[in-house]
């Protein structure tokens, strides 16, 4: 896939800090960073925020799998010139660390928000049926569609930040997602490749002090493959800590790159 590159912002690239890639979760994008993003750029760091394969402005493909991931994301650090430090969250963790692993030289810090590298139980596949069942030619506004979407999706929180992916071209509604090929490989995301990997530099575990994403159990997993990591707690946040408390995080991440 190297011929295919994904899009990405570079902003404050004249700062003289390493970049700081981002790199966002399932059903998300790169405007869901922004804000953080420049938070960021007000303390002078250089940061990239993608959307990956499947999301946001990025090419559609069939295949959906953390190696492929991989690879759209080494294109954009070979690009930009490694290494980078590097913040992914959720999906985007998953892939941030796989990569860490596989191409160590190419990443100097590690920040993981709110996952493990665990197989996942609790698949998504819900959220994308609801979606692929509102046939979008029937409607003309997205309030429309959010009502719709309400009798699957009755967390407005949630369908609000699913909502995000609803775009119109030449005058109808369209999904940004390649929601057939999230459906299919739903499994593959929802599992994280056991192979014997290993990334010694230092890395950061983050998690929402109300979410259940890493739990107790998952941390010898961490360990084996991240035996340079901590863990730090978020307090008041859940899974999207970016969004619930934007300020403990930033303050967390800063003194982790800084230091």
């Amino acid at each position: 896939m190297k011929d295919l590159l994904l899009n990405y912002n570079d902003l404050n690239e004249a700062s003289s800090f390493r970049p700081v890639l981002i790199v966002h979760g399932l059903f998300g994008s790169s405007q869901n960073w922004q804000t953080f993003a420049k938070r960021l750029i007000l303390n002078n760091f250089r940061v990239i925020t993608v959307d990956l394969r499947n999301h946001g402005n990025s090419f559609h493909h069939d295949v959906h799998n953390y190696e492929e991931m991989v690879s759209d994301l080494t294109s954009v650090i070979e690009k930009l010139g490694a290494p980078v430090d590097i913040i992914g969250h959720s999906m985007g963790g998953k892939s941030a660390m796989l990569l860490s692993c596989l191409h160590p030289s190419y990443v100097n810090k590690l920040v993981v928000l709110d996952i493990a590298p665990v197989k996942y139980t609790h698949s998504q596949l819900d959220k994308v049926l609801a979606l692929l069942n509102v046939d979008l030619s029937s409607f003309n506004k997205r309030s429309d569609v959010d009502r719709m979407l309400s009798k699957d999706i009755p967390d407005k929180r949630e369908r609000s930040f699913l909502m995000l992916n609803l775009d119109r071209k030449d005058e109808a509604l369209k999904w940004k997602i390649n929601l057939n090929a999230l459906k299919r490989c739903m499994p593959e995301i929802m599992d994280f490749p056991q192979k014997n990997l290993k990334f010694t530099k230092p890395s950061l575990f983050v998690s929402g002090s109300n979410s259940s994403y890493i739990k107790k159990e998952y941390l010898r997993h961490i360990k084996n493959i991240f035996p340079n990591y901590r863990l730090e707690v978020i307090r008041n946040s859940g899974h999207w800590i970016h969004a619930d408390n934007p300020e403990d995080l930033f303050l967390t991440l800063r003194d982790f790159f800084l230091n």
